[in-house]
C-alpha cells in the first residue's frame, strides 16, 4: 500500500469512527445496572458499564461513604517531599482507604485553583476561565461543593477547585460543551442522603463524555444532586486500598492508574486518624 493510500485508509477510518461516536453519545442509552458491595463500616463500592448493552461503553467504580467513621481529605504531594505523585502512592503515603485525582495542574506540576488542607490555605481561589467554576469543600459538620463566586472559606478545613460543575441542587448544570470529551474522567458527588462518592470513568472505544457522567450519576441507584468534575485524561486515576478497617473480610487492593502524577488527591480517611482544626489560616510560604 503507498502512502496516499495508506494515508486515505487512515482519514476514512478516523471518520467513521467519528461518526459513530456522535451517534452512541447522541443515543438514549438504557439505564447502567448498579450493585453495591459492603468494603467498610460505611463504605460501599459499585463497578458497573455506562451502558450494560454495549461491551464498547466505558466503565465506571464508585466507592461511595455516608462519613458517619470516615471523612475526606486533601492530600498534598508536597506534603511527602514530592512534587507529584502516583495517586496510589498519595493514598498509602496518606493513610486513606480511597483516593481520587482532584486538582488540575499547570506544565510545572502546580496545582490549579484553591487548596485548602487541615484549615491551612495553601493557593487562592482562581477566579478567571470558564473551566474551574466548582470548590469541593468539608467543615468539621458538612461537605459541600459550591461555585466558585459563592464560596465562603469560613470553617474550612478542606478545599479544592476544579470544574465543572456537573450537578447543582440536583439539576443538569448546562452549558458544557458537547465536545468535552476525555481518555478517562474522575470525580466528586453528593447525593441526597449526603453520602458522598468518589468516582472514576475508564474510557470505552469511543471515550468518555461529561454528558454521559451527568445522566449516569442522576440515576436512581446513585441519586447524586451535586457533583464536580476533576481533573481527567492521563490524570484520572483511583486507589482503593487493600485493607479497610471495620471490613469483616478480606479487600482486594484496587488500583485504576492514569498515564500523569498529580500533585493533589481527594482521600476517605477514617474519622479518628486526625482531628481537623476549625480556622483557616494562609499558608504564606506556599
Amino acid at each position: 500500500m503507498n502512502t496516499r493510500s495508506a494515508t486515505n485508509l487512515l482519514l476514512g477510518l478516523a471518520a467513521l469512527t467519528s461518526l459513530l461516536s456522535a451517534t452512541w453519545c447522541a443515543a438514549d442509552l438504557p439505564a447502567p445496572e448498579i450493585s453495591w458491595t459492603k468494603i467498610g463500616s460505611d463504605l460501599e463500592q459499585a463497578n458497573f458499564r455506562t451502558n450494560p448493552d454495549s461491551i464498547l461503553s466505558s466503565s465506571m467504580v464508585v466507592v461511595r461513604s455516608d462519613l458517619k467513621t470516615h471523612r475526606i481529605g486533601v492530600i498534598r504531594a508536597s506534603e511527602f517531599g514530592w512534587k507529584h505523585a502516583t495517586v496510589q502512592a498519595l493514598c498509602k503515603a496518606s493513610g486513606a482507604i480511597a483516593c481520587v485525582n482532584a486538582n488540575f495542574f499547570d506544565e510545572q506540576g502546580k496545582p490549579l485553583g484553591l487548596v485548602i488542607s487541615r484549615g491551612i490555605m495553601h493557593q487562592k481561589t482562581q477566579k478567571g476561565g470558564n473551566l474551574l467554576t466548582g470548590i469541593l469543600y468539608a467543615t468539621p459538620k458538612n461537605i459541600g461543593i459550591s461555585h466558585r463566586d459563592t464560596f465562603n472559606p469560613d470553617g474550612v478545613v478542606e478545599a479544592v477547585q476544579a470544574g465543572p460543575r456537573l450537578l447543582s441542587q440536583g439539576q443538569v448544570v448546562e452549558g458544557i460543551k458537547a465536545s468535552s470529551r476525555s481518555t478517562n474522567l474522575s470525580g466528586i458527588c453528593i447525593d441526597d442522603k449526603n453520602r458522598v462518592s468518589l468516582f472514576r470513568v475508564t474510557a470505552g472505544v469511543f471515550g468518555s463524555s461529561l454528558h454521559q457522567v451527568q445522566s449516569v450519576l442522576t440515576t436512581p441507584e446513585l441519586r447524586c444532586v451535586e457533583a464536580l468534575n476533576f481533573d481527567g485524561g492521563g490524570s484520572s486515576s483511583m486507589y482503593i486500598a487493600g485493607e479497610i478497617v471495620g471490613h469483616a473480610g478480606a479487600v482486594r487492593e484496587e488500583n485504576f492508574p492514569g498515564l500523569d502524577e498529580v500533585p493533589t488527591a481527594i482521600g476517605l480517611f477514617s474519622s479518628l486518624s486526625q482531628v481537623a482544626p476549625v480556622s483557616v489560616s494562609t499558608d504564606a510560604s506556599k
